[in-house]
């Protein structure tokens, strides 16, 4: 662990404790910090978009970034500079305060929403009665049976299945 990266009073006071001593010492911080109710109230300090400091568990060293999601007590935070993302507890992590993070912190943008492979997926209903052209370039026509991620599943009249993707689907209109 790089010491630097640690108060060095907190470094000299633990110099001088046994190995015993120590291994106690990390049980019971190590019980302090699974507490859920600590986890908790981590959690409750943090916000979406703010700018934290957070401990690399590897080496010790502290590192800055910014709150890009939250699941419970875990959040991911995107590392300034390097633009890594971490998944750490909240525990782990602690806000800057209001002066700091007016210094260090530009306006938060969220990522743009990935773009949906399957937004054709909407135009299409479990029921509807649509065309396709299979491989060899005959027309199929049958009945939408469910719709997948990708694809929709299509029952023809004659007992075939067929999974197609959404862009090579038609609707067909009764008239």
């Amino acid at each position: 662990m790089n010491a630097q990266a640690i108060d060095p009073r907190m470094i000299e006071a633990l110099e001088g404790a046994s190995s015993l001593q120590l291994y106690q010492l990390m049980a019971i911080i190590e019980g302090m910090l699974t507490d859920p109710r600590r986890g908790l109230a981590a959690r409750a300090e943090l916000h979406l978009g703010q700018a934290v400091r957070f401990v690399d568990f590897r080496d010790g060293q502290m590192r800055s970034g910014k709150i890009i999601a939250f699941k419970d007590t875990q959040a991911t935070v995107l590392e300034r500079g390097t633009k890594r993302t971490w998944k750490i507890p909240c525990v782990s992590m602690q806000g800057y305060t209001e002066a700091e993070r007016q210094d260090n912190e530009a306006p938060y943008v969220p990522p743009p929403e990935p773009v949906a492979a399957t937004t054709k997926a909407r135009e299409f209903q479990p029921g509807d009665t649509v065309t396709f052209t299979d491989r060899e370039g005959r027309s199929i026509t049958g009945v939408v049976v469910r719709i997948n991620q990708q694809t929709a599943s299509i029952g023809t009249g004659d007992g075939g299945k067929w999974r197609v993707p959404f862009h090579m689907l038609r609707h067909v209109l009764d008239i």
